[in-house]
């Protein structure tokens, strides 16, 4: 779905294939229109036009529509999108098709046109769906069936692309050949988020100036950050809860039921341009995660987001992303919600120290995660 979830490292795989001269087009589903498709041509992530405006690397874009899209159990169902897809696989003479995800929008074009075109098959890995995402309202048939069909699809793939070592261990598992699986670890936009003064982002966006932020992007597990923040307030009873994304049903209910309700800011959907003012009002980023497959088995977006917005972030020691944040002393990590919570308020209480790892962020990111860097691995699972 377009600017949501797998979309980002779909965009950014074909920027990077593209700066390296392949000619790419990459194929989401629309937000808007149900019925008809609508092309046009990206190079950055915030901007879109009908043409390319001159020479360089452009990334031509399909918005397939996005009829039927939650039709089935785990999404990607939209029937006009299928057709779109097989459509364009059958007469765009590809070279590569590179599916992200498992989905039947991904996956079915793939089966109905192997056999029909030559092209080779690469397949990105970046949730483990079967192992935890997806449970199907509790239908064990239905969620078989789920791990059956995100397993199968890595089987016809001559590569595979994994943003964590679980995945890709368990792809090994499945018998695939070693050199067949390639880590790549979730990257940041470096350019687009960036550390901008903390004051003035919030006089754009009309916060306060004078009280600490503790910022989130909302996730699944909304509740139990919303418990963590009471335990930081009860220590620093100033604090504000800076909650970024989408309104979430009975989070305002929640909040009142634990007492924090009037020290909770909550930003409902925001812009591109916006996005990044609001992680930079924050004083501190962090982000809840539990030790099972669902979260072992990712590399969530929004930590690296964190780590180029040049703020301190504690997350937990969960996955590849806790691993590099320690790896590069990038920011805290915390074995459970109370060492989180002290965490957070040491930061809160330190401004030299939170300094320390603002810097320490943003270094790591732009050295190691910046999608540029990263562009030479990508381009050379498709070209080795």
């Amino acid at each position: 779905l377009k600017g949501v979830g797998t979309y980002r490292r779909s965009f950014y795989f074909s920027r990077e294939l593209a700066r390296h001269h392949h000619d790419v087009t990459m194929v989401t589903v629309s937000q808007k229109s149900k019925f008809t498709p609508r092309i046009y041509y990206k190079q950055e992530w915030m901007h879109e036009v009908p043409e390319p405006l001159s020479r360089g690397q452009w990334v031509r874009i399909i918005e397939g529509p996005g009829l039927g899209y939650k039709w089935l159990p785990g999404w990607g169902s939209g029937p006009i999108d299928i057709g779109v897809r097989i459509r364009e696989i059958l007469f765009g003479e590809y070279d590569v098709v590179y599916g992200f995800e498992h989905h039947p929008n991904v996956s079915w074009p793939v089966y109905l046109t192997r056999y029909l075109r030559r092209y080779t098959f690469y397949s990105d890995w970046c949730d483990w769906f079967s192992g935890a995402s997806n449970w199907f309202r509790g239908w064990k048939l239905a969620h078989k069936v789920d791990g059956f069909f995100e397993e199968q699809i890595r089987r016809v793939a001559h590569r595979i692309t994994t943003n964590s070592s679980l995945l890709k261990q368990r792809a090994i598992q499945m018998g695939i050949p070693d050199n067949r699986v390639i880590f790549v670890p979730e990257g940041a936009d470096t350019d687009y988020i960036k550390p901008e003064d903390r004051m003035l982002s919030r006089k754009d966006l009309g916060l306060p100036l004078d009280v600490p932020f503790v910022g989130m992007v909302i996730d699944k597990y909304w509740r139990e950050s919303l418990d963590l923040f009471c335990r930081v307030r009860s220590q620093v009873p100033s604090a504000k809860l800076l909650v970024i994304g989408a309104r979430q049903q009975g989070l305002v209910e929640y909040a009142k039921q634990i007492g924090i309700d009037q020290s909770i800011v909550e930003t409902g959907w925001v812009s591109d341009k916006d996005y990044s003012l609001y992680l930079a009002a924050a004083d501190v980023l962090f982000l809840i995660m539990k030790s099972d497959l669902r979260d072992l088995g990712r590399w969530p977006g929004k930590v690296s987001d964190y780590l180029a917005a040049g703020r301190a972030t504690v997350i937990t020691d969960v996955g590849d992303a806790a691993m590099f944040i320690k790896q590069h002393d990038a920011g805290l990590v915390a074995c459970n919600s109370e060492e989180m919570a002290g965490n957070i308020t040491y930061l809160l209480e330190n401004y030299e120290v939170r300094c320390y790892y603002d810097n320490q962020a943003r270094m790591a990111a732009v050295k190691y995660l910046d999608w540029r860097k990263l562009g030479h691995l990508i381009n050379r699972v498709v070209t080795d």
